[in-house]
């Protein structure tokens, strides 16, 4: 880490979850939502694939049409995704992130430059492998790397969730 991105995870250690984004029903913005435990469906057509996240019924689009990473993208939770078949890998670039987000539920930062490499196999029929790749040369000294696994459900629907739906806590929330 950067001796800012250091100092900032000690705050959001220190604080015991009160400034976590998802604390305060804000996404929790890629790569960590697919880390959150609850289900999520991929959906792919040709030109796109859309993942639907349970945890407050969000999207992620994933472009497959050959168009280029927007240089200078809107800055979002989830970044702007672009992918490309590599056989049987599915490779996924992500940028135009804003630094609001935090990487996992510790509270690693990251910041506006970070770029997020995936690349998604099916390992067989029901289980998904993702190696997850973060570069982000403002906050991290190399590159951070780990693989994400997930298993199929294939009789699961989503349900509806939302953070706000019966929230009590966010009073008691002090800085």
């Amino acid at each position: 880490l950067e001796p800012w991105a250091d100092e900032l995870l000690k705050t959001r250690l220190d604080s015991n979850g009160v400034l976590d984004p998802a604390a305060h029903c804000q996404p929790v913005g890629e790569p960590g939502q697919a880390e959150i435990p609850l289900p999520y469906k991929i959906v792919q057509t040709p030109n796109l694939i859309l993942v639907l996240y349970e945890e407050n019924s969000i999207h992620r689009q994933i472009f497959l049409d050959g168009r280029k990473m927007v240089p200078d993208a809107e800055p979002r939770w989830y970044g702007y995704s672009t992918g490309r078949w590599e056989a049987d890998t599915l490779v996924v670039e992500t940028v135009g992130f804003h630094d609001r987000s935090w990487l996992d539920r510790m509270g690693h930062p990251h910041s506006d430059a970070m770029r997020v490499t995936e690349r998604f196999r099916r390992r067989d029929v029901g289980h998904l492998e993702v190696d997850v790749t973060i570069t982000d040369a403002k906050a991290y000294r190399t590159p951070v790397s780990y693989r994400r696994r997930a298993t199929l459900l294939p009789d699961e629907d989503l349900l509806e969730y939302f953070c706000t739906d019966n929230e009590k806590d966010v009073q008691r929330y002090q800085k």
